[in-house]
């Protein structure tokens, strides 16, 4: 299922360069602002070589969840939380997301000013619309990162069962995770997704970049931002 669908109005990328949240990095594909080569001539340094291989510089996994860890039901989104939706966008925007079908097809169009991969052993099973020229397909986790091979950032965006993916091969460099303040209403006989459990064994919570206390109420519910490292 899909984490976040953004709106059409006010998606395109800002006309002046962004500091992604996740890294404390400027995007470097950002519109209008600096465009450093690979080697940080911009003052920004580059993340280590991720643990994914490829020559990445980082890989991220980021959701939203509920007090229950659900991420969604049936496909869809069980809340509303706009300033969550635009913290997503700063988060990701000019970097590739990595999403399963199902999660590309309930966001119904490309993530704007973002490579979107999109995970799925059978292409032709994509809806007819959404067969664009806006999106790359890659069979595997380990094809998609192939594609990114050199990318500052990566990020993988959903569903529930690439999260798990990801983490049980173990080769995330970092949790974005937006815990909100509230219990999702599930339909009865709802498919329910629910995100990765987080082994204090093998993560923990930076406590310098982590909320360490709820936002405003922003749509249904207050939130805060948590960010795990591994051990």
């Amino acid at each position: 299922m899909s984490q976040y669908s953004e709106n059409r109005k006010g998606t395109g990328l800002a006309p002046h360069a962004a500091t992604n949240p996740a890294t404390n990095v400027t995007d470097r594909n950002h519109p209008g602002g600096e465009n450093p080569s690979r080697n940080g001539s911009s003052g920004a340094p580059r993340p280590a070589v991720s643990r994914a291989g490829h020559d990445i510089g980082l890989l991220g996994m980021i959701w939203a969840q509920d007090h229950k860890r659900i991420l969604g039901a049936n496909g869809g989104m069980l809340w509303r939380i706009p300033a969550d939706f635009q913290f997503f966008k700063r988060t990701t925007l000019g970097w590739p997301v990595i999403m399963g079908r199902t999660s590309f097809e309930a966001l119904g169009r490309p993530l704007p000013g973002r490579r979107n991969i999109i995970l799925t052993r059978r292409p032709e099973a994509l809806k007819p619309s959404l067969r664009t020229g806006g999106i790359e397909i890659a069979a595997s986790v380990s094809a998609a990162l192939e594609l990114c091979a050199g990318t500052e950032q990566v990020w993988i965006t959903g569903g529930g069962r690439v999260y798990q993916e990801v983490m049980d091969a173990g080769i995330a460099d970092l949790l974005v995770v937006s815990q909100l303040d509230l219990v999702a209403p599930v339909p009865p006989g709802a498919k329910v997704a629910v995100t990765p459990v987080i082994d204090p064994q093998r993560w923990q919570l930076d406590e310098l970049r982590s909320d360490a206390t709820w936002r405003p109420v922003s749509g249904d519910g207050a939130w805060r931002v948590q960010y795990y490292v591994p051990r």
